[in-house]
């Protein structure tokens, strides 16, 4: 379901994503949970940044937890590895019509800096996205530890893909491998941002590489990721896995802004670290829902300065995965 958005709304908001983007992969010798971090700092701040000319609302905010969910299955290819995680970026849309949730949208991702065409370099991760067989969350996922999960309804190609972040635009920036063209054309970072794209995780080779800029644009008008709702009870597909996410991130989030309160110590991984705007609170925003106000500042906080290498997994504190989320108010009957 789209938002109504004029020509003009929709060139802001291609400019703010191209300017996260950018701001965010400019320096692609960080390693990937660093330039996880830095979109989820960036995007947020330039969406609420936004003046938009109509009725239309567009607010954002997100949490860093790099410790998130892992999960194992007993058809994983490589038997030498016990779980893979289960994406390093949950994006999440929700539509807001007349004050009343019209829709909700997810997009998970898996970060790779990698130029196209590629190729994933763990079988297992890619079995899961290929396939999502039947799955238990492994150890060390919070209160997710030995849930079963199974997904199987259709379009999961569109709900999960791989985020390749490229570190050569300017072989990219031709026409139907970039964002260049329309609205986007007149955007001051586009040769910069062409070098980045999702794929979906196809076999014998992942396929349909898209500009991540122009798909970002495209999920944030409601016309990319996949729908989701409130879980029904006993259920375990896309609906109930999308909330264990939201759900172990909140809880995640909360275990380390607490911590963070009582002492001075800087965390070297930047788990729970929150880049939350003020103007973002809303009774609507999921990602926020459970946190007491001394969490939502109204401060712009910076990424974190995530290390080459991460604690051991004795050393993890559980569940959760990187979220952003942006909320759209609309006005009048909702628009398909």
């Amino acid at each position: 379901m789209k938002a109504h958005l004029p020509p003009y709304d929709m060139a802001q908001l291609g400019d703010a994503v191209a300017r996260a983007v950018h701001d965010a992969f400019q320096d692609r010798t960080r390693v990937e949970p660093q330039l996880v971090a830095n979109l989820v700092s960036a995007l947020p701040k330039y969406v609420n940044r936004i003046s938009f000319s109509g009725p239309t609302k567009m607010k954002a905010g997100g949490v860093f937890v790099h410790a998130q969910p892992f999960v194992a299955c007993a058809s994983f290819p490589d038997k030498t590895k016990a779980s893979v995680e289960i994406g390093d970026l949950l994006l999440i849309r929700t539509l807001v019509v007349n004050n009343k949730i019209e829709e909700r949208r997810a997009l998970l991702l898996q970060a790779k800096k990698d130029r196209i065409p590629s190729t994933p370099d763990n079988p297992n991760q890619w079995h899961l996205y290929e396939q999502w067989p039947r799955f238990t969350y492994a150890a060390k996922s919070g209160r997710l530890t030995g849930k079963k999960r199974h997904i199987n309804e259709p379009d999961m190609y569109e709900a999960a893909k791989y985020l390749l972040i490229g570190d050569d635009a300017a072989r990219h920036h031709r026409r139907g491998m970039c964002c260049v063209d329309w609205p986007f054309r007149w955007l001051k970072h586009g040769p910069d941002i062409c070098g980045h794209h999702t794929a979906q995780p196809t076999k014998p080779h992942i396929s349909r590489y898209r500009c991540f800029v122009g798909e970002l644009v495209e999920f944030l008008a409601g016309n990319a990721g996949k729908v989701f709702d409130k879980p029904a009870s006993r259920t375990r597909g896309w609906n109930r896995v999308v909330h264990d996410l939201i759900t172990e991130t909140a809880r995640a989030k909360t275990i380390f802004m607490g911590r963070a309160a009582q002492t001075s110590i800087k965390y070297p991984r930047g788990s729970g670290v929150l880049f939350m705007a003020l103007a973002a609170q809303s009774r609507h925003f999921m990602v926020a829902g459970g946190g007491g106000a001394e969490v939502f500042d109204g401060t712009t906080h910076e990424p974190p300065d995530v290390p080459e290498h991460w604690l051991s997994d004795s050393d993890r504190d559980g569940g959760g995965i990187s979220i952003i989320e942006v909320v759209i108010e609309d006005e009048g009957p909702a628009r398909d």
